[in-house]
């Protein structure tokens, strides 16, 4: 059984947000699945995505009997999380998609005229859809709730001690890395999305990934783990040098791994 936070406030949230985590999880499987998505324009994409990353970012707002309900909600641990996620989440998209492209033979096909990345970072010119920004925020807000309650569960069960903590941590990070390049480059996507390596970057391009996990998991542990007491000004600072560090570690997979 897992373990929640012993904040009430942060345990309603992970509750909240694995809870929830099935209806994007449906909804991608179902475009993908039935291929609807391949006629598609810009304000379809965009829409879509808007609407898997509602629940996470909006949807605690609609929830009358949370724990946190008497208090402004840019006070409130939910959104706290989802500023967190979206600092993250803009980073990696803008620049971090840049060694996807460039080192891990990342491909996108949408079709998609909306677009918004860094025009100095970089060197194949691959553009990022706008739509990618909402949608990976659902799979962060997702990815970041599991991360954080299995590694709480694992710490409470084991007692690792830091040297295996780190280990948790690395386990964890590569864990969730492999498998949304497993589930979601598959030959269902091949035309729209997928990485020219497919074996090596599952195997080493997991690695680069995971930085942003490596990083984000034992920051992203810290909020309002004990009370609700972080200031919205210290999260975005502490969502900010976790962006820096992930960048530092982007840099060493390249000089290590990269290019695939």
């Amino acid at each position: 059984m897992l373990v929640l936070a012993p904040n009430p406030d942060k345990a309603w949230a992970e509750r909240y947000l694995l809870l929830t985590s099935p209806l994007w999880i449906a909804a991608v499987a179902t475009v993908v699945l039935t291929g609807v998505l391949r006629g598609w324009d810009d304000g379809d994409y965009l829409m879509f995505s808007c609407a898997t990353a509602a629940p996470a970012a909006l949807g605690p707002l609609l929830v009358r009997d949370r724990p946190d309900r008497h208090r402004p909600w840019w006070s409130c641990h939910w959104f706290k999380f989802n500023l967190w996620v979206a600092i993250l989440v803009a980073f990696g998209t803008y620049f971090g998609t840049a060694y996807f492209f460039d080192l891990m033979g990342m491909r996108y096909a949408f079709g998609a005229q909306w677009t918004f990345q860094s025009n100095v970072v970089g060197r194949t010119g691959s553009t990022v859809p706008v739509f990618m920004y909402p949608l990976t925020h659902a799979y962060f807000a997702t990815y970041f709730a599991v991360l954080v309650t299995l590694d709480r569960t694992l710490r409470a069960r084991l007692r690792p001690g830091p040297i295996g903590g780190a280990l948790i941590v690395f386990a964890l990070a590569y864990g969730i890395a492999f498998a949304e390049t497993f589930f979601m480059a598959t030959d269902l996507m091949t035309d729209l999305f997928h990485y020219e390596q497919h074996e090596k970057m599952l195997a080493w391009g997991s690695f680069g990934y995971a930085a942003y996990f490596v990083v984000g998991l034992p920051m992203m542990r810290r909020l309002d783990e004990h009370a609700t007491d972080w200031s919205v000004g210290r999260v975005v600072i502490e969502a900010l040098a976790s962006c820096m560090a992930i960048l530092c570690l982007l840099e060493v997979w390249a000089q290590l791994v990269g290019p695939l």
